[in-house]
């Protein structure tokens, strides 16, 4: 049953990590594509808005254009100049007495001559001649009663020939006026009006090529509407100052007709100062992008319920062999030593395999050894136990002779039998830590014996600060580097010797040093000497490279260990170490 559920754990715990990875990165991917398409889409949409803009402004300025240009060929024809040169002298001679027959042929000469033009295209309703002496000349089918013009007759003939826009009537009919000058004096001979029937354009903008179902209008400079898409808002004044829009940081406005939120986009200004603008409700928008957000969800479920198929079946293949192995394993720890399993393949799971089965093996030879290593290990401590020396018989032997050379008289015999005592006792003993104050001691004690030996061929001089003796130290640092001291460099010494010992206390540090004045080193010798602390086995001067690796390992590189020295002239080292308290905490 628990070989079931570890087994059954694992592949949980890879499953659920798969799952939980594929997740994150599904959430990841969603949100960076809505994200993202919202931006492209409306980009997208952007350029399709602006582009249809543009190509709608192009379009209605064909419109127009073809109207402009039917007034510059009836302005110019020669058959109305001449009959309105004809209307205006008679009408003004005679103050409008004269004979109405007379005039009318040349009205009807002017109306046979442009009928057929005007009627060429479609959406105009009728045309209107105003000469500046004379009545109204009226071209047309439809439409015959009065109608007042946005624009006075004042208005045209400021613009000198120059093509006027505006809205006439009640039902705001689309007209163009133009005054009608002399191709001879350019003097005024009259106006002309041209109407167009109220969906000339309008038509135009109902079949604007808009995927996002948007609201189009064409306004002038004044923001007057001249058309709309449902031709519902002609003449009314458009909500917002194009000038204004184009400087806004914002795209979306409320859309004047629905006053829902819009996009909106504005084309570039035609010859006479219209403008095309277009808007697309914000709603549209999120919809399309909502139908994309659809789809990427269905993708992502899709892809997702796939993987989930195609990892348990991974899953379950890949961690076929643990259980086998897991089997084998457990078969081994019952004492079945021969218990091994198959390797079939050769990843991962199949070397943990190849290394279970050399690791029985090896188990397996190892166990058979067991009992004769065992034995052997007996015999070999029973060998070292008749090997081993009573400390206890070496301290009565040196405390005996002590006691013999005290009886005798001989004090120095005495002295240095118990000084070798303590330091027998301190080496065997050799506890971690020590006081300063017990430090000085075993330097001290081997100090006694070292003067026995050599007499009054060196001094020394300890100082110790009070403030140091409780201070705990690693034990037997000192001795080494005086011992050193003495052997290389005041044994061989001609002269009177000096060994100067301190240990002083600078914040929270303790800093030792050790000196004479003996043969010293020159730069190589130092050099090497270096060299053989900082490295690895055995070598000269063992007891300094111990204290040097002691003091790394404890310490690192700030206990500061250096050493100083010049032939002639001595030798120097010095180390320090953190101040630590009685109960063995370092100061901060």
């Amino acid at each position: 049953m628990g070989k079931t559920i570890l087994h059954y754990s694992i592949r949980i715990k890879i499953f659920g990590l798969y799952m939980v990875l594929l997740f994150i990165t599904c959430i990841v991917l969603f949100l960076s594509f809505t994200i993202r398409s919202s931006k492209v889409y409306k980009m997208q949409a952007d350029f399709h808005m602006a582009d249809l803009t543009a190509m709608s402004t192009g379009s209605i300025s064909n419109m127009i254009e073809q109207i402009d240009q039917l007034s510059v060929s009836i302005i110019i024809d020669q058959t109305v100049q001449d009959n309105l040169k004809v209307i205006n002298q008679r009408y003004g001679k005679h103050g409008g007495n004269i004979s109405g027959v007379s005039i009318s042929v040349n009205e009807a000469a002017i109306s046979k001559q442009v009928r057929g033009s005007v009627f060429n295209i479609n959406g105009i309703i009728s045309l209107r001649i105003y000469p500046v002496n004379g009545r109204e000349i009226f071209v047309g089918t439809t439409n015959r009663e009065y109608l007042e013009y946005s624009m006075s007759p004042d208005e045209i003939y400021a613009a000198k020939g120059a093509a006027v826009w505006g809205m006439a009537g009640d039902d705001h009919y689309l007209c163009l006026g133009r005054a009608i000058l002399s191709t001879d004096n350019i003097q005024p001979l009259g106006y002309m009006v041209i109407i167009c029937k109220n969906e000339y354009l309008s038509d135009k903008l109902s079949t604007f090529p808009n995927a996002y179902s948007g609201k189009v209008y064409l306004v002038d400079k004044e923001n007057t509407i001249i058309a709309a898409g449902t031709n519902t808002m002609a003449g009314e004044s458009f909500r917002y100052n194009l000038s204004e829009l184009r400087r806004m940081d914002y795209s979306t406005i409320s859309d004047p007709e629905s006053g829902e939120t819009s996009y909106y986009y504005i084309g570039k200004s035609m010859e006479n100062g219209w403008t095309l603008v277009a808007t697309v409700s914000t709603g549209v928008f999120r919809r399309h992008i909502l139908l994309s957000i659809l789809q990427m969800m269905f993708i992502l479920i899709t892809a997702l319920t796939v993987s989930l198929i195609i990892t348990m079946s991974a899953i379950r293949k890949l961690l076929a062999p643990t259980g086998e192995l897991l089997e084998s394993m457990s078969r081994f720890g019952e004492g079945k030593l021969d218990a091994r399993v198959v390797v079939k393949d050769k990843d991962e799971i199949g070397q943990i395999s190849q290394a279970y089965n050399q690791m029985a093996d090896n188990i397996q030879n190892l166990m058979e050894k067991v009992y004769s290593l065992e034995l052997a290990n007996r015999e070999a401590e029973i060998e070292f136990l008749k090997m081993q020396i009573n400390p206890h018989f070496l301290y009565n032997s040196l405390d005996t002779i002590s006691w013999l050379g005290y009886t005798s008289g001989n004090m120095e015999i005495s002295d240095i039998s118990v000084s070798l005592a303590k330091l027998l006792r301190a080496s065997i003993r050799r506890a971690d830590y020590v006081t300063v104050e017990e430090e000085m001691q075993i330097v001290e004690s081997y100090l006694l014996i070292q003067k026995c030996r050599f007499e009054d061929k060196f001094t020394v001089e300890c100082r110790m600060e009070e403030s140091t003796k409780k201070c705990r130290m690693p034990g037997f640092l000192l001795q080494p580097l005086v011992e050193n001291s003495i052997i290389h460099g005041l044994e061989e010494q001609i002269g009177k010797g000096y060994l100067e010992i301190s240990v002083l206390r600078m914040d929270n540090w303790l800093h030792f040093t050790v000196k004479d004045n003996g043969k010293g080193m020159d730069e190589i010798q130092l050099m090497q000497l270096v060299k053989e602390c900082e490295e690895r086995g055995n070598g000269n001067s063992i007891g300094l490279k111990n204290v040097y690796r002691r003091l790394q390992l404890l310490y690192g590189s700030s206990c500061k260990f250096h050493i100083e020295s010049s032939c002639g002239k001595g030798t120097r080292v010095s180390f320090r170490i953190p101040v630590m308290t009685e109960n063995g905490g370092e100061e901060e």
